[in-house]
């Protein structure tokens, strides 16, 4: 079982979990949700769902990264990620990703 090294469960490792009969596989442990984690005074967005949208579809249009969608879960716990309909207002949070820039100035000698 590979996690991708852009995955936060990546430092947790990979764990062996038994099924329900008991024959073991491997797993990643659950980040359990810590109100402390997020910081109040991180600048948050709040986003309307529309049309199909889903937080997978705002962590790529805000971060530039599908992957990051458990950030925009972490910042609504109160709602189940995947169950976002069209009106719901999310809470977008901002970060070192959101709106990122480039500088593209050239210096020629």
């Amino acid at each position: 079982m590979a996690v991708p090294i852009t995955s936060r469960y990546r430092p947790l490792g990979i764990q062996e979990a038994p099924d329900a009969e008991g024959v073991q596989h491997p797993a990643v442990p659950i980040l359990r949700h810590s109100p402390s984690s997020i910081d109040p005074r991180q600048a948050q967005y709040r986003h309307r769902i529309t049309g199909t949208e889903g937080i997978e579809y705002l962590a790529f249009r805000f971060y530039g990264n599908s992957e990051s969608w458990w950030r925009i879960a972490d910042a609504n716990p109160v709602q189940f990620p995947l169950d976002v309909r069209p009106g719901d207002a999310v809470a977008v949070p901002s970060g070192d990703e959101a709106a990122r820039t480039e500088d593209r100035s050239r210096n020629f000698a």
